[in-house]
């Protein structure tokens, strides 16, 4: 998963979420790298994605600035994501070890 940049954190993903904590965080990474390409890029479109993946990755994103991006990361983009996570996590890990 190196190069990539992810819009959560691994304790935002566990604290918002019935993921107990002792879960290995290369265990959800593919889930939450799935979900952020899949749902989150889909619904922001390619530019504000890929603007926002940038100011993540060069530390600017908290820079006064970048304020608004800052607020729809935080407030919005981040609780989708978990949730589209957590959601892949459940339906392809479970449907995967039933069959």
């Amino acid at each position: 998963m190196a190069g990539y940049v992810l819009f959560i954190s691994e304790d935002k993903l566990k604290n918002s979420t019935a993921i107990n904590m002792n879960v290995d965080v290369d265990f959800l990474l593919p889930y939450v790298k799935i979900a952020q390409k899949k749902y989150v890029e889909t619904k922001l479109g390619t530019n504000l994605f890929v603007a926002i993946q940038g100011m993540i990755s060069g530390g600017t994103i908290s820079d006064p600035a970048n304020a608004n991006y800052k607020l729809l990361l935080d407030d919005y983009v981040a609780d989708m994501l978990v949730h589209y996570a957590f959601y892949l996590f459940c339906v392809i890990k479970y449907k995967t070890t039933m069959l």
